[in-house]
């Protein structure tokens, strides 16, 4: 923990002081422990940031998440500073005894609280979603900032990007429905955009990756904006790269045989995996609603088509839920939208014959793809 009482019942903050000054006051002050009132030691390392640990076990330590990371404590403290430095109300370590929770910061901003995890180390989606839930049912905001991945806290631009299921849960969209997530990055003081986040399968998205400075953040931060055509025809390429090489890699490593209902749907519709037809592999939005590489469900969609003599952009939803039940997933809102948006682009590929431009076809349509500035 980074605070703690004196004798006098005055808040300790230590990182304020020299560790001289600090070895002084260890000598012959008393620090307790603001929550439980137990004694608590004062650590000054030589290299790491000065902290308070419990002298017994109990389960007020829990609380604070002793034997936490000291990037964990660099970080908190670099968002504290930087909070007060612009301006804003600001508690570290604040112990919410309503929640029995105890933020790393939490922001006193327009009338309304605002609770900030600062998360470095793995937490299990059922330890997050109960913490969101107990600040949500006190009216109390929460912003889970994650600490940079170390594979994505140097590269910036356009690129492949791997967002685990926890950070999944915490991208945000702006005002225009605008997908982005912000991680900070302890080790340099900067906050890293993850933006124009597309999906491609399951944890893999094609994003843009940016970085924004302390001096140059907002709180609440900064939102981004549409990219450019220009740019969104790289994500396009790369889009394709990865349509062609998981048609490669299911092509190697079948062992279905024509029991792969995608091989099987390709065999009968007559696509060549080396050459498939441009209006297949189709970013859409809510498509993250479908287990499946858009390759693979719009082929397989393409083959249900024939099988009842309609096209895409005819299916009724009735019509949809039962391909996605053939299919053996879940029949959701999210899941039938994603097939209706991939039918409308379909429909205008259909009646045009082909779109000169499918990709500023696609751009216009997605929409929600963004940067920074």
């Amino acid at each position: 923990m980074l605070i703690a009482y004196n004798e006098e019942r005055q808040l300790f903050l230590p990182y304020q002081y020299t560790r001289e000054d600090l070895q002084r006051y260890r000598r012959f002050m008393k620090f307790y422990c603001p929550q439980c009132q137990h004694p608590v030691h004062l650590k000054i390392g030589k290299y790491n940031i000065p902290h308070f640990a419990h002298q017994s076990k109990n389960n007020c330590a829990q609380l604070f998440a002793e034997g936490e990371s000291q990037l964990h404590l660099q970080g908190k403290l670099q968002l504290f500073e930087w909070l007060k430095k612009i301006g804003h109300t600001v508690m570290l370590e604040p112990y919410l005894k309503k929640l029995s929770q105890r933020p790393d910061l939490l922001v006193m901003s327009d009338r309304k609280q605002v609770a900030i995890e600062f998360q470095c180390s793995t937490i299990t989606h059922e330890k997050w979603l109960s913490r969101t839930l107990g600040y949500k049912k006190n009216a109390i905001q929460v912003l889970w900032l994650f600490q940079t991945p170390l594979k994505n806290s140097s590269l910036q631009g356009i690129q492949k990007l791997n967002i685990s299921p926890i950070l999944q849960k915490v991208i945000a969209y702006t005002a225009q429905d605008l997908p982005y997530l912000i991680t900070y990055d302890a080790k340099t003081a900067r906050f890293i955009y993850w933006t124009n986040l597309l999906p491609v399968y399951g944890h893999t998205f094609i994003g843009k990756v940016q970085e924004i400075t302390t001096s140059k953040q907002h709180f609440p931060f900064y939102e981004p904006v549409v990219i450019t055509i220009e740019e969104f025809r790289l994500y396009w390429r790369l889009y394709k790269r990865y349509c062609r090489q998981f048609a490669y890699q299911r092509l190697l490593h079948n062992h279905k045989g024509v029991q792969d209902a995608f091989l099987r749907s390709c065999y009968e519709l007559g696509f060549t995996l080396t050459a498939m037809p441009e209006y297949v592999g189709i970013p859409v939005k809510a498509s993250e609603a479908i287990p499946m590489f858009s390759l693979e469900w719009q082929t397989i969609l393409h083959y249900f088509c024939q099988g009842i003599q309609q096209l895409p952009h005819e299916l009724n939803k009735s019509e949809i839920r039962y391909f996605l039940s053939e299919q053996n997933m879940d029949i959701t809102d999210q899941a039938v939208k994603a097939i209706q948006n991939y039918a409308a682009i379909f429909a205008k590929n259909y009646q045009n014959h082909y779109i000169p431009d499918i990709c500023e076809h696609v751009y216009a349509h997605l929409f929600a793809i963004a940067t920074i500035y």
